[in-house]
């Protein structure tokens, strides 16, 4: 499964997007998560973030040997 990360203006609009989104038929669940508290969020804002520099070529990408050795 994919997931989509919706990033508000602002914090009153973290209401309404959360009853639109939760009202779609093929919206299967809808999670509010504060990036600034939770690892996870962080993680994945983080690995979001390296994909853009590796795709405008700010950053090289490591090989599959590369990511397999590292420890």
């Amino acid at each position: 499964m994919e997931t989509i990360i919706v990033t508000p203006k602002n914090k009153q609009a973290i209401p309404f997007l959360k009853h639109l989104l939760s009202n779609l038929n093929d919206v299967k669940s809808v999670e509010v998560v504060d990036a600034k508290d939770n690892y996870i969020a962080k993680s994945i804002e983080a690995g979001l973030q390296e994909v853009k520099e590796i795709v405008s070529g700010k950053r090289k990408a490591k090989t599959l040997k590369q990511l397999l050795d590292e420890d």
